[in-house]
C-alpha cells in the first residue's frame, strides 16, 4: 500500500468515528524487518499495513489497543531487540536487529492534519512529518536532504519523514507500457507524472494511476522535468525521433535514473546520432537501455514489470546493507 492511499484509510476511520493508532518504524539497525518510514496502523477491530510482520508487530498492536481501549492518546518510542539477548527489548524474533517504533494514537483532532498529509501527497508538495513525545506535527514548505532522520535523547526525542523528497516517475510517452508502468509503479508509491505529444491519445485517458498527464510540445520537455537524486525518468515515446529529441534535452540533467526504451539496434542508431550531435560517451553510458531487466518480456505488463524491477533495483542499490 503506497503512502497516500494509507493517510487516506487513517482519514476514513477518524470520519467514522474510530480512534487510530499509527505505527511506524524510525530506526532499523542491522539485519530487521521492513526500513525506516513503515507503517501500520490499528483500530479495535483491525490493522493495515506493516511494520515488518512476526512477533514484534503483534505486540505492537496489542500496545496499540491496550491504549485504543484506555483512550491513551499519549504518543510512545518503543525500542525492540530482535534477539534472544534482548533483556526487557527482547521482541522474541531471532533475526539479530534492532529496530525503534513510534506510536501515536490519532483522533477527532487529527482529521485536519491527515488531510494535510494526504493533500501533500497528492501534490508532491515540500512537507515534513514532524513525530515526537508530543505527538505529530506537520511543517509545509519544508524539506530537507534525507528522507527520514531520528534524533534519540532519552526522553527527549525526534523522528522526520520528508514527504518532499517522495520519489517521482516521470514517464515520456503515454502508450500501452506507459499504462501498465504507471499500474504497477503506483502500488510503490512513486508520484507519477506521464507526457505525451499526442492529443485525445486513449491511453493517456484511461491512465487514472498518475498524479499528472500533460500533453507537450517535445521540443520543450527540458523545462517541464526537474533534475534530482529522488527523480527516475523512462523514456518510451511514439518512435525514433521523438525519443532521439527527448533524451538529447534530457540527458545533461542529473537524475537517479534515465532509461530508454528501445531495441539493441535502435539504441546503437540513436546513440550513433546523439554523438554527432556532440553528447559524450559519459553521458549515454549513464543511460539504461535497453530499458528493464532482462526477462524476456513481450506484453505491455511484463516490459512494466521488467522496468519496475530495474528502477526498485537502483533506488535500493544505496540501503543494501
Amino acid at each position: 500500500m503506497n503512502d497516500e492511499k494509507f493517510w487516506k484509510k487513517i482519514l476514513s476511520e477518524l470520519q467514522k468515528g474510530s480512534n487510530v493508532v499509527l505505527v511506524e518504524i524510525m530506526e532499523r539497525k542491522g539485519s530487521a524487518p521492513n526500513a525506516e518510514g513503515a507503517k501500520m496502523y490499528v483500530t479495535l477491530e483491525k490493522s493495515e499495513g506493516t511494520v515488518g510482520g512476526g512477533l514484534s508487530e503483534y505486540q505492537l498492536i496489542e500496545q496499540a489497543r491496550e491504549k485504543l481501549r484506555k483512550k491513551d492518546f499519549t504518543t510512545e518510542k518503543v525500542f525492540m531487540v530482535h534477539s534472544e539477548k534482548g533483556g526487557e527489548n527482547k521482541s522474541g524474533m531471532v533475526c539479530s536487529g534492532t529496530q525503534t517504533f513510534a506510536i501515536v494514537p490519532l483522533g477527532e483532532k487529527d482529521k485536519s492534519k491527515v488531510q494535510t498529509i494526504i493533500d501533500a501527497y497528492n501534490k508532491a508538495e515540500p512537507t515534513i512529518i514532524t513525530i515526537n513525545e508530543k505527538g505529530i506535527k506537520i511543517e509545509l514548505g519544508k524539506t530537507s536532504e534525507e528522507q527520514y532522520r531520528f534524533i534519540d535523547e532519552g526522553e527527549k526525542w525526534t523522528f522526520k519523514e520528508n514527504i518532499g523528497l517522495r520519489n517521482r516517475l516521470i514517464i515520456v510517452g503515454g502508450g500501452h507500457v506507459s499504462l501498465a508502468f504507471s499500474k504497477i509503479m503506483k502500488t510503490l508509491d512513486f508520484h507519477i507524472t506521464v507526457y505525451d505529444n499526442r492529443e485525445n491519445l486513449e491511453t493517456m485517458k484511461n491512465n487514472n494511476y498518475a498524479n499528472v498527464k500533460k500533453v507537450i510540445d517535445y521540443e520543450e520537455i527540458g523545462k517541464y522535468v526537474i533534475e534530482g537524486n529522488n527523480v527516475y525518468v523512462t523514456i518510451m515515446s511514439f518512435g525514433h525521433k521523438y525519443d532521439e529529441l527527448v533524451l538529447e534535452k534530457l540527458i545533461h540533467k542529473k537524475f537517479k535514473y534515465i532509461g530508454l526504451m528501445a531495441s539493441k539496434s535502435k539504441k546503437k542508431k540513436l546513440f550513433e546520432n546523439l554523438k554527432q550531435k556532440g553528447i559524450s560517451d559519459e553521458l549515454l553510458e549513464k543511460v539504461h537501455s535497453p530499458i528493464g531487466i532482462s526477462i524476456n518480456s513481450i506484453t505491455p505488463e511484463e516490459i512494466a514489470i521488467s522496468i519496475a524491477a530495474e528502477i526498485v533495483a537502483t533506488k535500493n542499490a544505496e540501503k543494501k546493507k
